[in-house]
C-alpha cells in the first residue's frame, strides 16, 4: 500500500444534502445499509451502499448508492455503522430519488467506526491520498457515530437473539460442511458461542452416503452450540467452495418455523426453528466468506475465545476432562433428527450474548443443560405412585425444619403437598405436578433491561419478538386499542402480540438439577401481580423485580420453593413453575 504526501492537491467534499443530479462528487459517510457484493446477470458484481451524514440524517434521508466492478474483492465488504469516503461518485436520478453509481476512476476507502480504532483504511486502491483534513472527518464521524443508538454494533447479533419469522444476518465459524442434495441444498454447521432458546431443526449427517468435511477439534470446542444452517439454489455453488474454519456473514438468515408429520408444534411452548438461507439474492441474502483480519468478527472472536478459554480451565480442573458431560457433548455433535431417539430433550441455553458481571463461567451455564439432559436419558422411565414419592422424601422433610426454613418464595393454594427430590421428578410418568424445595443456580436471559425479560407473543401462531425499547416499533403496525398486530398472522384475523414475561432457571438440589419455564399468567403471579407493562413503565416497579431475581439467583441467598408441572412436547419433557410468588 503506498500512501501519496499530503501535499497533494485538496479534494473538496460536498454534503450529502446538497449533492445534485447530474454531478460527480467526493463525500464522506456513514454506512446505514449495505447489502454484499452478488454477481449480476452480466460478467460484473454489484453492491447496494445507503450513506448518511448529520445533513441527511436530520431529515431521516439517506443516499443510496450502486457500486459496481468486474472483481467481487474490489467492492468494499460493510458493516452498518463504518465510515467510507467515496471518490469521483455519479449523481444520478431514480424513481424521482437521487442515487450515486460508481464510474470509471471511482475509488473508496472503508474505517472502523470505533473512536479507539486504527486510521489504517480497507481500500480499493494501493494509491490513494489521505490528508490531516481527511483524518480530521473521520474522527468526527467517529464521534458522531457513537451518538446514534441505531448504528451501535449491529453486528453484534448472535444465534441467541433469533425468534421465528425473523430474518437475520450473523457472523459465525464453520465447523462443518455438507451436501444434502446435489445442486440443490447444502449444509453448513456452525457456531458463534450461542444457541437459540428455541428448539432447532438438526440434520443427521453421519450416514455413509453424506458428503461430509468437518474440523474434529472446533466440533469439540462448539459442543451442543453447533447449529445447522440450510443453503438452497443459488446459494448451494457458494457453500461448495466453503471450508471448515473459515468464518462467514449469513445475511437475511430465516429463523423459520419447522412442521413435519412427526411434529405437533401446538403443543409445544416455543416452536422448533430451523435456519435457512432461501433461493434468490434479494436484501443480500447469501452466505460470504469473510476474512479473518475484517474488524466486525471481533465481538465474535472475543466470544469463541472466551469459550475456549473456560473449556481449557474446566479440562485443568477437573484432569482428562472425560466425564459424563464429555459423552453428552459427543452425543450432541451427531446432530440428530428431531424424531430419532437421541434428540435432545430441551433446547439448549446459552448466555454469552447476555454479559453480566455477575454471570457464572459459559461452561457452567452448559452444563446446566447437560445435567438435565442426561438425566432424562438415563433413567427408566419408570411410573411410580405419588405415595412412593412422598415416602422416598421423608427422611428429607424430617431433617429440614420447615417453618424455620428461610425461603425466598412462597408457594400459592397448595400448602400441605410435600416437596419432591428432583430425581424423582426427572424419573417420574408425564404429566404431572410438583412440589420443589431447591436453589436456583442461574436464570435466563440475565436482567440488564426489562426487554431482557420481555416478549411480545401471538397466541395464534406463537410468533415471537422484542418489545419496542424506546418510543413505537416502526415495523409492526398498531391496532385501535394501542396494542402491536402480529406480523406473522393472516392480515384479516388481526391478532394482536401480547406483552409476557418469559424465563427461566436452572434448579439444583443435592440429588440432580431441573431447568423450569415461566412465561404469561404464572410469570405475573410469581411477580406478585406486576404486568410487564407496568415493569417498563414504572422504575420503582422495574427494580423490585430486579432485586427479586437477584435475591433468588444468589448461591448464599434463601431457599427457592416452587410448584413445577410436567409436560410432553415433540422435542421431549418441560417442567414450568406455577402457584408461586416472590416474598
Amino acid at each position: 500500500m503506498t500512501k501519496k504526501p499530503s501535499k497533494t492537491t485538496e479534494y473538496h467534499y460536498t454534503k450529502l444534502s446538497e449533492v445534485q443530479v447530474n454531478t460527480t462528487v467526493n463525500v464522506f459517510g456513514v454506512v446505514r445499509f449495505a447489502r454484499p457484493p452478488t454477481k449480476t446477470r452480466g460478467s460484473d458484481y454489484s453492491m447496494v451502499l445507503s450513506i448518511i451524514d448529520r445533513t441527511l440524517h436530520e431529515n431521516d434521508k439517506k443516499l443510496k448508492c450502486l457500486l459496481f466492478n468486474r472483481e467481487k474483492e474490489k467492492l468494499p465488504f460493510l458493516d452498518v455503522g463504518k465510515i467510507v469516503r467515496l471518490h469521483r461518485l455519479k449523481i444520478t436520478e431514480f424513481q424521482g430519488e437521487l442515487q450515486g453509481q460508481s464510474t470509471p476512476g471511482f475509488s473508496w476507502l472503508a474505517f472502523d467506526e470505533d473512536k479507539d480504532s486504527s486510521m489504517k483504511p480497507l481500500v480499493s486502491s494501493s494509491n490513494f491520498t489521505f490528508t490531516e483534513n481527511d483524518i480530521k472527518t473521520v474522527k468526527e464521524l467517529r464521534e458522531w457515530v457513537t451518538s446514534l443508538d441505531d448504528l451501535q454494533h449491529p453486528n453484534k447479533t448472535c444465534f441467541a437473539d433469533l425468534v421465528p419469522q425473523q430474518y437475520y444476518d450473523v457472523y459465525c465459524q464453520v465447523l462443518a460442511t455438507c451436501v444434502l442434495e446435489e445442486n440443490v441444498g447444502f449444509l453448513l454447521r456452525v457456531w458463534d458461542g450461542t444457541r437459540p432458546i428455541n428448539p432447532l431443526r438438526e440434520f443427521d449427517i453421519s450416514g455413509e452416503d453424506c458428503v461430509t468435511e468437518s474440523r474434529q477439534d472446533l466440533l469439540d470446542r462448539a459442543g451442543n452450540l453447533a447449529v445447522d444452517v440450510a443453503l438452497y439454489d443459488d446459494h448451494y455453488t457458494t457453500g461448495k467452495t466453503i471450508k471448515p474454519g473459515q468464518f462467514v456473514k449469513l445475511n437475511n438468515l430465516h429463523a423459520a418455523i419447522y412442521t413435519s408429520a412427526e411434529t405437533r408444534p401446538e403443543l409445544s411452548e416455543l416452536p422448533m426453528i430451523e435456519l435457512v438461507i432461501h433461493r434468490g439474492t434479494a436484501y443480500g441474502r447469501g452466505v460470504h466468506i469473510i476474512n479473518e483480519d475484517f474488524s466486525g468478527l471481533k465481538p465474535l472472536k472475543e466470544r469463541l475465545e472466551k469459550i475456549t478459554v473456560e473449556e481449557k480451565q474446566k479440562e485443568t480442573a477437573t484432569g482428562s476432562g472425560a466425564g459424563k458431560d464429555s459423552r453428552f457433548l459427543e452425543k450432541s455433535r451427531n446432530c440428530a433428527s428431531p424424531d430419532s431417539d437421541t434428540a435432545l430433550s430441551q433446547p439448549s441455553i446459552n448466555l454469552s450474548c447476555y454479559n453480566s458481571s455477575n454471570e457464572r463461567e459459559l461452561l457452567q451455564e452448559m452444563d446446566m443443560e447437560v445435567s438435565c439432559d442426561l438425566a432424562n436419558q438415563s433413567q427408566p422411565q419408570t411410573s411410580q405412585s405419588h405415595d412412593q414419592i412422598n415416602q422416598s422424601n421423608v427422611q428429607q422433610s424430617q431433617t429440614t425444619a420447615r417453618c424455620m426454613l428461610q425461603t425466598s418464595t412462597v408457594v400459592l393454594n397448595h400448602p400441605h403437598i410435600q416437596c419432591t427430590k428432583i430425581r424423582d421428578i426427572l424419573t417420574h410418568s408425564v404429566p404431572y405436578k410438583f412440589r420443589v424445595l431447591a436453589q436456583v443456580v442461574v436464570y435466563f436471559p440475565r436482567f440488564q433491561s426489562p426487554s431482557d425479560i420481555c416478549k411480545m407473543y401471538c397466541t395464534e401462531c406463537d410468533y415471537l419478538c422484542d418489545p419496542p425499547v424506546k418510543g413505537k416499533r416502526k415495523d409492526l403496525k398498531i391496532s385501535k386499542s394501542n396494542h402491536y398486530y402480529c406480523p406473522s398472522c393472516n392480515g384479516e384475523s388481526q391478532c394482536e402480540l401480547e406483552l409476557i414475561f418469559m424465563l427461566r432457571f436452572l434448579l439444583r438440589d443435592k440429588t440432580g438439577e431441573l431447568v423450569a419455564n415461566i412465561w404469561r399468567k404464572d410469570a405475573v403471579t410469581f411477580f406478585q401481580d406486576i404486568t410487564p407493562v407496568e415493569m417498563l413503565t414504572e422504575p420503582a416497579l422495574c427494580q423490585q423485580i430486579q432485586n427479586g431475581l437477584g435475591l433468588v439467583s444468589d448461591s448464599a441467598g434463601p431457599w427457592f420453593e416452587c410448584c413445577v408441572k410436567s409436560y410432553q412436547t415433540p422435542e421431549g419433557v418441560r417442567y414450568q413453575i406455577f402457584d408461586t410468588c416472590l416474598v
